[in-house]
This record gives C-alpha cells, sequence and structure tokens, in this order.
C-alpha cells in the first residue's frame, strides 16, 4: 500500500524512536486477520482531549482489541521514518503536530499474523494543531516564524561556570542559583578534565566553548561540536512548568536519544557530578530540573540522586541563547525592570572601575526585588512622590530615532528625553556610554545622593555595564566618577515582548 509521509513532533507517548516490528509473545497474537481492510473491525479507538473528554479533535486516544490482538501504531518522523505509538492489545497514545501542520493526520496499523505474514491499513483523525507556542517552548526554542529554532551555548555569566556543583534543599530558593553554587568549570574545556563523571571517559566534543545545541519546536535537539559535527540527537518536553511558582523548580526538561545513540541525554555534558563517589558508578541525566529560563539564558539542575534528601549536593548547567543583540541606536526597542540577572531591578553596587567582572552581581550591595517597592525609595527621588517606576510593567522604549520614553503599566508617559550611545568610552569597568539630555530611563535617581551631598540628583549620563539581545544593566558611579571603592547605582532593565 502507499503510505503518506507527513511531518510530526515528537509524538510517542511510549516507545519513541522504536521500530515497529511487533512479534508473536506467548500466543497473545490471538487473531489472523489476511484482509487489512478487516483491522479496522476489531480495533476500538476512543479520541479524547489532556483531560480524559471525548473530542472529535483531540489528541490523545486509547484502544482496545476484540479478540485481542497484538497490533502496532505508527506514524512517521521528518526523516521518514517509522515512529511506532503504540504497541500491544490495548493502549494509549497521543499526535501532538507542531505548528504549521494539517489538523487531518494520518496514523498506521500494522499486524503481525501468526504465519508471520503482514497485514496493515491506515486511518485519519482531526486532531487541534496549536497555532501558538507554550509559553516554555518559545523560550527555549524561539518564536519565530515555523518550525522555530533556538542554538544554546554555554554560558558563563550567570554563575562564572557551566557545569559544576552546588548544595541546596530545595525549599527555598534565591534569586540565582549562584546563592548555592560551590564550584564550577570556567571554560568548558576544562570539562576534558572532568571525564571521571561521565559514563564514557573520553572526550566528546562539548568541551568547546562553541559546542552548541539546537532545539527546535517540533521537539527535537541536535547537538554539535566547537566544529559543528554532531555529537548526539534527541527529543524534549517540559513537564509541570510554573516560573510563578517560586519553588526551587520550575519545571521538568525531559530529554531521551533512542537506544543507537551515543549518549541518554541530548544536553551537554549530561552527567551528573560526582556520581561515581557517592554511588559508586558514573550516572547520565535525563531529567533536568528547571531552575531559571528566559529569551536569553536557562540553567538546570540535578539533585543528588535526583531528589533532595535533606541539605544536598547537586550538579548544574548553564546556557545562553546565540542570538543578535538589537542594535539600539538603529532599531526601535523596549525594555522593563528585569529581577533575573541580579535579583534586584535598581539598588546600589561597590567597586573602584579598575575591573569588572562577567556580571555586576558580584559588586551588588542591595536592591529592591519587586518595583512596588521603588515607592519606599522617594528619599532618593528628586519629586519625592510617585511617578509611575514603580510597577513591574513600567517599560521605557528607545526608538531609532533617537528618542527616549518612559511609561507606567498603563501605557502613561511619565517622562521623555532624546538619547545617545557612545560605544568610544568603554574601558575596565563599562562597554560604553548611554546619555539622556534630560531625565528619560526609569527611575533616573543616584541612590544615597540626598545623604551623600544634600540633595536628591537624576542620573542622565549612565555607563552601560553590560548589553545582551535582551538584557541591559546600567551603573552610575557615586556623583559619576569613581573615586577609589565607591558606592554606585545600578538599574537592571529586560526587553520588554
Amino acid at each position: 500500500m502507499k503510505k503518506s509521509f507527513i511531518l510530526f513532533a515528537a509524538l510517542a507517548t511510549m516507545g519513541l524512536f522504536s521500530s515497529c516490528d511487533p512479534v508473536e509473545e506467548g500466543g497473545s497474537l490471538s487473531y489472523s486477520i489476511a484482509n487489512a481492510d478487516k483491522i479496522l473491525d476489531l480495533v476500538q479507538i476512543t479520541q479524547t482531549d489532556a483531560d480524559g473528554k471525548p473530542a472529535a479533535d483531540g489528541n490523545y486516544f486509547s484502544y482496545t482489541t476484540s479478540p485481542a490482538t497484538d497490533v502496532c501504531f505508527y506514524n512517521f518522523k521528518a526523516d521518514g521514518s517509522e515512529n511506532l505509538l503504540a504497541h500491544g492489545p490495548s493502549g494509549s497514545f497521543s499526535i501532538l503536530p507542531t505548528r504549521g501542520n494539517p489538523t487531518e493526520q494520518q496514523v498506521f496499523i500494522r499486524i503481525v499474523n501468526a504465519d508471520n505474514t503482514v497485514a496493515e491499513t491506515s486511518t485519519k483523525f482531526n486532531v487541534f494543531v496549536e497555532s501558538e507556542l507554550k509559553p516554555e517552548i518559545a523560550l527555549l526554542c524561539g518564536n519565530g516564524d515555523a518550525p522555530a529554532t533556538k542554538e544554546w551555548y554555554w554560558d558563563f555569566t550567570q554563575l562564572g561556570a557551566c557545569w559544576g556543583n552546588f548544595g541546596a534543599d530545595g525549599s527555598w530558593r534565591g534569586a540565582s542559583l549562584g546563592d548555592f553554587k560551590w564550584w564550577g568549570v570556567d571554560d568548558a574545556s576544562q570539562l576534558a578534565d572532568q571525564l571521571e563523571h561521565s559514563t564514557t571517559g573520553i572526550v566528546a566534543g562539548w568541551e568547546n566553548n562553541n559546542a552548541h545545541m539546537v532545539f527546535k519546536e517540533d521537539g527535537t535537539i541536535v547537538t554539535y561540536d566547537g566544529e559543528g559535527n554532531v555529537i548526539v540527537k534527541g527529543s524534549f518536553s517540559v513537564e509541570n512548568y510554573d516560573p510563578n511558582s517560586g519553588a526551587f523548580s520550575i519545571g521538568v526538561l525531559h530529554t531521551q536519544t533512542d537506544a543507537n545513540q551515543p549518549f541518554k541525554s541530548p544536553i551537554m555534558f549530561p552527567f551528573e557530578i560526582n556520581a561515581n563517589k557517592n554511588r559508586g558508578t558514573q550516572a547520565e541525566v535525563t531529567d533536568y530540573q528547571i531552575f531559571n529560563l528566559d529569551h536569553e539564558r536557562m540553567t538546570l539542575y540535578y539533585p543528588d540522586n535526583g531528589a533532595f534528601s535533606g541539605w544536598s549536593e547537586g550538579t548544574y548547567w548553564a546556557f545562553a541563547a546565540k542570538q543578535i543583540a538589537p542594535d539600539i541606536e538603529n532599531t526601535s526597542v523596549s525594555y522593563t525592570w528585569d529581577f533575573n540577572q541580579l535579583g534586584t531591578c535598581w539598588g546600589n553596587f561597590g567597586a573602584d572601575g579598575s575591573w569588572r567582572d562577567a556580571s555586576l552581581a558580584p559588586f551588588k550591595w542591595w536592591g529592591v526585588d519587586d518595583a512596588s517597592q521603588l515607592a519606599d525609595q522617594l528619599n532618593h527621588s528628586v519629586e519625592g512622590v510617585v511617578m509611575g517606576d514603580e510597577s513591574n510593567d513600567a517599560y521605557m522604549t528607545l526608538s531609532a530615532d533617537g528618542k527616549i520614553i518612559s511609561y507606567d503599566k498603563d501605557g502613561k508617559v511619565i517622562r521623555s528625553s532624546e538619547y545617545e550611545i557612545d560605544w568610544s568610552t568603554a574601558d575596565g569597568w563599562k562597554l560604553g556610554s548611554f546619555r539622556t539630555k534630560a531625565p528619560g530611563v526609569l527611575f533616573p535617581y543616584e541612590i544615597n545622593a540626598a545623604s551623600n551631598r544634600g540633595s536628591a540628583a537624576y542620573v542622565t549620563d549612565f555607563q552601560i555595564y553590560s548589553y545582551g539581545p535582551n538584557s541591559l544593566v546600567l551603573t552610575y558611579p557615586d556623583n559619576g566618577a569613581f573615586s577609589g571603592w565607591s558606592e554606585g547605582t545600578y538599574w537592571s532593565f529586560k526587553k520588554k515582548y
């Protein structure tokens, strides 16, 4: 019979990446069929939604056979190979096409008779196809046109290391996993010195800062070494994702690979730290807890043996998305308050300006962890009254024509000015300068100017401390210049989507 090849996501709820080749097991093949048209007479299929309620466009299926007969349900992967959905006299499977696929999907059913003859047929189902990506998938894969893809590289800006260990009991979380970090490698090449934790004990290719993973919205991951050679292929799904839960884990990144792949997970260096010392053998991780996930960064972790037991050791992985930072001098872009980078959006730090770290965090002293708390900091404000900056939904827009406008949460203008960027001022501390002719940035006040010099002060000449695809951190030293070890003010923003 002619088979139709249809593009599917990683669909199977059982036996993903397995071949569809049912065999006789203990006489379970109690029914022989010569005519493929009769297969549908002995298979009863129920189509439901995720809650198990009957639905004409449901994505979830259960089946039984009468008389009990081994059957195999399958479709096709993007490469044309068979994708096992379910196998046995009864079972269940799901069909979850990615964006851009037709709602009508074809499924094949195969029976191997007791005499080893094969009968097979196909049937079609109308299923629901998402028009928008789930938030967590958009973060992992990007939110562009289908099929969305995103590259993830080792990151050293979040924790100062890309892989290592930490200690926690999982009952509370800090602003960053860095609050719990014990140790880590600050260059991917150092992973070659950590092969005692590897299940293979050999260099695989991810021991390179240019190694990366490509996440695709169809639920697949391909991992490459620094030269662009494939290391491993696999699939992923996200479970129990709740970024507002306040829990140590905001979700689970489940990964798996085909049996013919060299590793069980496509995540780079997927090895639990010290499993060999703690339990006598090295261990690969497939289910990663998500500590942090945004458009730009991802932090994964795995507690010792998969679960916290009091204060426990754990393994972490830090990744950064490869994106092109917006050309803020020639492209309009909006920023809002950010709490992921520093745990706070505005506050003070201490430094002498002669050197910098990948993050401002090592220099940070204090800050507000919710913009509403800025209403308690009006002693630093020139006006001394609430202006509208004091909301997590306040934002500012930098337009291509050199104008900056700050808005409150309802879109009402707070202040506006003209701005310019000067990259020529870069030094050992800053990447460049961000200047406004008049106050234009959200909450544009120097911290403690009133107590240090007698009056509150606006800031219009900011230092650009860090700048990325989705982030902007500005600083201002006391009275505009470092003088030995000095107090300074910082502002932390993220791109508004």
